[in-house]
Parts: structure tokens; sequence; C-alpha cells
């Protein structure tokens, strides 16, 4: 079908007006359709909008990206163990172990190298390869704790339990603040079934760092074996306000919640047992 339009000479006037304005009318319409459409570019919205001068805008110059400088390789001890210790905080211990195996290549002292090189190799389950590092770190730095602590992690990886409480001790004997060998005692003193003996140094752990949710949880642990299923539950329930999304602490309140507790059963003085900890330990 074919449409037929005829203009009468009486009313072009007025019709020549009327498409005029809806052209007009089109034209901006269009013109705020296109901006909204996500054109993020000023130039292109300046010749939209200029009408008959559009062809006179000059175009604004688009900056020049400033290039990234590509990441120079490491060179020395220092910068081998920086690139380490990323990776072994990312999850990634065979690039770590790389990276500190290059560190020592260049200086056998470095002892940071050494002793992070000695937790990957005890996460990876490589004990007796770790104890030698560790033994040379403890040579290079015999004032520290942190070196035998990881002592006592390499001892207690192999199972020489006698002679990881005994490093455990010495490290907190050198630092009367190493809350990390306090919590690996009382969690050794667990995994062999001396709960009472784990309360004391997890109790003190927890007076100089209160904000850690594995202290809180392995202090639950103590109580929930020695039979204290209240006192268990209250640890529990504070590693998850350290921590909320402490998973280990959330699994062991709903199962202590279900548990009677002996109405026998004597309430523990935390407090007291901190200090007798401290009172009992050898000192040099």
């Amino acid at each position: 079908m074919r449409y037929l339009f005829t203009l009468h000479p009486t009313r072009t006037a007025g019709r020549g007006t009327a498409l005029v304005f809806a052209a007009l009318v089109s034209a901006a319409a269009a013109s705020y359709l296109f901006a909204a459409c996500g054109d993020r570019s000023p130039d292109h919205a300046q010749a939209q909008e200029g009408g008959s001068d559009a062809a006179s805008v000059t175009p604004t110059p688009v900056p020049v990206p400033t290039p990234i400088p590509a990441e120079q390789p490491p060179t020395t001890p220092a910068e081998f163990f920086k690139v380490g210790r990323a990776a072994w905080r990312a999850g990634d211990p065979v690039r770590a172990e790389s990276a500190f195996v290059q560190a020592l290549a260049l200086d056998s002292t470095h002892v940071r190298s050494r002793l992070y090189l000695s937790r990957v190799l005890l996460e990876t389950g490589r004990g007796e390869e770790a104890l030698t590092h560790i033994e040379t770190a403890i040579t290079l730095d015999s004032a520290s704790s942190e070196p035998v602590r990881l002592l006592g992690r390499a001892y207690e990886t192999i199972g020489r339990n006698d002679d990881a409480i005994s490093a455990y001790r010495r490290a907190i004997v050198k630092n009367d603040g190493d809350v990390w060998s306090m919590n690996n005692l009382g969690s050794l003193y667990i995994k062999l079934g001396r709960s009472e003996e784990a309360l004391g140094p997890i109790a003190r752990a927890i007076e100089l760092e209160t904000n850690v949710a594995i202290f809180h949880n392995n202090l639950g642990t103590a109580l929930e074996k020695t039979g204290r299923y209240g006192a268990a539950a209250a640890a529990y329930r504070t590693a998850l306000v350290v921590e909320g999304t402490y998973g280990p602490a959330a699994t062991n309140l709903a199962r202590v919640e279900q548990l009677k507790e002996d109405p026998a059963t004597q309430p523990v003085d935390l407090a007291a047992l901190a200090k007798a900890f401290v009172d009992q330990i050898d000192r040099p």
C-alpha cells in the first residue's frame, strides 16, 4: 500500500513550521539519549550540543597514560626475603622456598630467611630439614626466642615431644612475653593428654595478648577436656567475639553446649594458674 501526501498551498506554511518544530524536538531527544547511553567523551558531548558551531570546537587532547614501570627482579637478600615472605603469606610454598634459598645463597647469615624457610619446611612436612636451618639461626641470633620456638615446632613435627616441651619452655625463659611459645606449649600438652598442664601457659598467653582467637579456642579445648564445659563454652564464645568467622570455635561451641557438666566439677582460677606457670618456669 502506498501513502500519497498532497500539500495544499494555503496550509503549507503552518505545516512547515510544525515540521521544523518536530525536527528540532527529535534532534534534542536524540542528543539526550546519546549522552545517556554512556558516551564519556567530553569532545563528543560538545559536538552534539554545539549545533551549527560544532565544527569550530577544538577537541580536548586525551592525556597519554603514564607507563607503569616493570617490577625489578630481586637482587639482594632482603629483596629475595620480601618476595619469599609475600609468597608464603599467599600460600605459595614453592615460590617462597625458592626465594628464601636464593637469599641464603647470597648471604648465609640472613636469619629472617632461615626462619621463614624453616616455616615453609615445617608446613610441608620436612621437620628434619628445618632443624638444620633452625639450629643455624639459633647460633646466629642466640638472644631471640623465635628460633627456639621454631625448634620446638620442629621437634614436635618429628615426634620428639619432650624435646619440644623443653624448647618451648626455653623460648619463654628467653622472652617471658613470647605468647606463641606459651600457646604452642599448651597445645602440645593437650595433644599429649595433659590438659590440666595446658591451662597455665594458655591462660598466661591470653593475659598478655587477649585478641587472638586461637588462644581462647585452645583454652576452651583444655577446659572441655578437663570436664569444665561451662567455662569451655565461655572461652569458645570469646574466641568468636575476637574473630567472628573462626570456624573451629563455632564447631567446638556447638558441641560443648550439648554436654552436661558434672556438678562436682571444681571451678578453675585461670589467673592463679597463669601466675603459677610464670613462677615455675626455670630462670637462667
